[in-house]
């Protein structure tokens, strides 16, 4: 694979935003991965220079909306004056990449939840139908139980009249 050549023009168009002439009164610094181009110039009444960001995004016409969120972080910190060197091509991509494995890693934990939040759903459920078993079981006992006690009181009337069982209790005298 071979780099594509620039024309003449285009080369000294690039080499002329970026050389400083005592009467050109801004340079271009860098551009960033989207192709966005950052200039800076001296302040006519002194002081720190001013910086901007000129946007290469085909959607907007206006050139005043300004779209933060689409600048990297390092070159925001350039445009507020708290980087003094403008970030290079290489620590970009260093950054795209580990902003690339971040968000993979992200995904993967993610990924990773949801399945334990199904396990825990299914062992949730698992554990409702045992505890549905366990109540049905306790029920069909206790019936049971109602049933044997039942049989040692007296029920129905009339001709369904069966007397139920008398157990004498010894008494201290």
């Amino acid at each position: 694979m071979s780099k594509p050549t620039l024309s003449l023009f285009k080369k000294l168009a690039s080499s002329y935003k970026v050389t400083r002439f005592p009467w050109k009164k801004h340079a271009l610094v860098g551009f960033d991965l989207q192709g966005n181009e950052y200039w800076d110039c001296p302040n006519p009444l002194g002081g720190r220079t001013k910086r901007w960001v000129q946007m290469i995004d085909g959607t907007e016409d206006d050139l005043t909306v300004f779209h933060q969120n689409k600048l990297p972080v390092q070159w925001q910190s350039w445009l507020r004056h708290t980087r003094n060197t403008p970030p290079t091509l290489e620590e970009l991509a260093l950054e795209e990449r580990r902003r690339a494995i971040i968000q993979g890693r992200a995904r993967a934990l993610e990924e990773e939840r949801e399945q334990r939040k199904l396990e825990m759903q299914k062992t949730k459920e698992e554990e409702q139908k045992e505890l549905a078993h366990l109540a049905a079981l306790e029920a069909e006992a206790k019936d049971k139980e109602e049933r044997t006690i039942r049989s040692t009181q007296p029920a129905g009337q009339g001709d369904t009249f069966t007397p139920g069982e008398w157990n004498p209790i010894s008494t201290k005298r």
